[in-house]
């Protein structure tokens, strides 16, 4: 009567499918867990390097003030960026070597100064020139030449040149550059009066590189111990308006005042004088040995070349 039923085949497969069900649920649950885990740590992450995109592109947003100033004498405008620290300003070494030659090079190639040019500036110009570019400053010194400058200016007058800017160009992937702009100004400089005058303005295009094969001698390869050499040159004008001319100075200020001038001394067999220019230059002659040797004009004799 109270005997224990015993179970079905029906009755167990029903319990099991009902334990398969409640299974499966906990499994897709707990899939589904996990797939939420994976979605918030990878947005998680992406919010992270936003918020470092963010953090480094934020100076690139930020305003920068920058200074017009105009030359009141030539017009030209340039901007100048505001820096925190002006006096502590980062120049690369090769960038500084580079401006160094640009400006030795040009300031030595369009000067002129009859009395010192044979010193250094007629060598430097040829050690750091290929012979192609080096062939067009000669041929401005030919006899035949109108725009000769020993013709135009002689002895009693001289062209100093200022350097306005240099512009890097060329610039190369691992740094530094081969190639510049150089805005000059030269003035025409009376050494009788001390008057300065102003010529113009020019615009000098130069390309150049570092030649290791360049064979130089050791008094060349201390001008130009790198192997700088300009491989192409033009020069331009800058059309800008004359700044106003400097006054002679008070009488008898330059010559009465006493100031030692420097003294030009001819050296003897020396190599750096011009090959035949023009007029001549001033022959290389032995020191006097009383002490005579005669100093930069200034005074009233500079003008016999004229």
């Amino acid at each position: 009567m109270f005997r224990k039923k015993e179970p079905s085949r029906q009755v167990d497969q029903v319990v099991a499918k009902a334990v398969n069900y409640e299974l499966t649920i906990a499994d897709l649950a707990q899939r589904s867990q996990k797939r939420a885990w994976m979605v918030a740590t990878v947005s998680l992450a992406v919010s992270v390097m936003l918020a470092g995109g963010y953090y480094y592109m934020l100076p690139l947003k930020e305003k920068v003030p920058y200074l017009v100033m105009a030359d009141a004498s030539t017009g030209t405008a340039t901007v100048a960026r505001l820096q925190e620290d002006f006096y502590n300003q980062q120049i690369t070494s090769s960038e500084a070597i580079n401006r160094s030659n640009v400006a030795q090079y040009v300031t030595a190639r369009e000067s002129y100064d009859s009395e010192i040019m044979t010193l250094r500036d007629w060598n430097l110009v040829f050690i750091m020139s290929t012979p192609q570019v080096g062939a067009g400053h000669k041929q401005l010194y030919m006899e035949n030449n109108p725009d000769n400058p020993f013709l135009k200016y002689g002895k009693g007058k001289s062209i100093r040149v200022k350097i306005l800017s240099i512009t890097p160009l060329g610039q190369r992937a691992g740094g530094g550059f081969r190639g510049a702009a150089v805005r000059i100004q030269r003035n025409l400089y009376e050494k009788t009066t001390g008057i300065s005058t102003f010529i113009d303005n020019k615009l000098v295009t130069l390309a150049f590189d570092y030649n290791d094969n360049l064979k130089l001698d050791e008094q060349d390869r201390l001008q130009n111990p790198l192997g700088f050499q300009v491989t192409e040159y033009r020069v331009d004008n800058d059309y800008d308006k004359a700044p106003p001319d400097v006054g002679a100075p008070a009488a008898g200020a330059s010559v009465a005042a006493g100031v030692a001038q420097p003294q030009v001394v001819a050296i003897p067999n020396s190599d750096l004088a011009a090959p035949a220019i023009g007029v001549a230059v001033p022959a290389a002659t032995k020191p006097d040995v009383a002490g005579s040797a005669e100093g930069i004009s200034i005074g009233t004799d500079g003008a016999r070349g004229q």
